[in-house]
């Protein structure tokens, strides 16, 4: 074989499954950018908050809205990167938001569209893994 020859071995089928999932990453990524962005706009006096404007927020909304508007978008960027911390500050993104919004009802009011698109979006997450393991190539 001659030095110039490039032996290069075949890429490995990813099931469609897997595909689908990163797909869903990358759309779930752009969801949680226009998230935190809102949540800087916020901040920034762009856009009312929930409460009304930052400045005028309890302690409990400012700690919130600045814990959001960071873990947003350190979440749309690991899912865009598709990396496995992406998905586990994602979670903890879902989480925090779903807490938030049912177990601290009495803080931070009720925002059903929220909790259940949170809730959705997990459910699918889980879903697609499942079935994109299921489904890998050996």
């Amino acid at each position: 074989m001659e030095k110039d020859q490039i032996v290069s071995s075949p890429q490995p089928t990813r099931s469609r499954y897997a595909v689908l999932l990163d797909q869903y990453l990358i759309a779930l990524s752009v969801v949680m950018m226009i998230f935190g962005l809102r949540q800087w706009a916020i901040i920034l006096g762009i856009v009312p908050g929930p409460t009304g404007s930052f400045e005028a927020m309890s302690t409990a909304w400012k700690i919130a809205t600045m814990h959001m508007a960071v873990v947003d978008l350190v979440a749309a960027v690991g899912l865009w990167m598709r990396v496995a911390w992406g998905r586990v500050v994602w979670v903890y993104a879902a989480l925090s938001e779903i807490a938030f919004h049912s177990i601290f009802i009495g803080t931070f009011g009720s925002d059903l569209p929220k909790v259940g698109f949170h809730f959705v979006t997990l459910f699918i997450f889980v879903v697609l893994t499942i079935l994109a393991r299921r489904h890998a190539q050996p």
